[in-house]
């Protein structure tokens, strides 16, 4: 009995050791994160917005940043930038996997937006995961326009297209192509090919 009870908790610490590796998936409000077991990087973006403009008829503030991250001692050292600023808008901070399975992220600085709709700096800003999705990684497109084709082939162009600094959730990158999900007003699927994204 005793040696069980002592098996259990050395389960349950090496559990809590180890379980850093991050669930790939949505987290609420307004963050996805994809681990790519083989190459050991994290990737994910931020997104959300507040306020109302009858005018515009869109959101008054926005908080957008993309994430990349590697863990070092049992904690993710992430770097987070807006897409397509990666060497002027980058802020260093930290990933964290907590027991529950929950995100905690600390930055030291916040980006530009987020001040209105989300507090990283000063606050604990703690992610509950809503869905696990098995995505390799997320990226950005980099181009000013990249379109959706139904297969690996460029005579399978879709009408689909997406614009520069939209985010795309990739399930597998075969060749030339990643097979990715964009999340818009509507959800769209396809083949885009990997020079329309960022390099990680």
């Amino acid at each position: 009995m005793k040696q069980s009870l002592t098996l259990i908790i050395l389960l349950f610490l090496l559990n809590i050791s180890s379980g850093q590796i991050v669930a790939t998936g949505e987290y609420d409000p307004g963050l996805k994160l994809a681990y790519d077991n083989t190459t050991k990087k994290l990737t994910g973006y931020f997104e959300d917005h507040s306020g109302w403009d009858e005018e515009t008829n869109s959101p008054r503030f926005s908080c957008v940043f993309y994430i990349e991250g590697e863990i070092e001692d049992n904690i993710f050292k992430i770097k987070t930038c807006f897409p397509e600023d990666k060497s002027e808008d980058i802020i260093y901070g930290t990933l964290e996997v907590m027991i529950n399975r929950n995100i905690k992220i600390n930055l030291p600085e916040e980006h530009g937006g987020c001040w209105n709709v989300r507090h990283f700096a000063n606050e604990q800003c703690i992610f509950s995961l809503v869905r696990e999705i098995a995505w390799t990684t997320i990226r950005f497109i980099n181009t000013d326009k990249a379109y959706f084709y139904a297969e690996k082939a460029i005579d399978e162009k879709q009408e689909s297209y997406l614009v520069k600094r939209d985010f795309v959730c990739i399930d597998k990158i075969e060749d030339d192509w990643a097979y990715c999900t964009f999340y818009g007003k509507t959800i769209t699927k396809g083949w885009i090919r990997t020079a329309d994204l960022n390099k990680i």
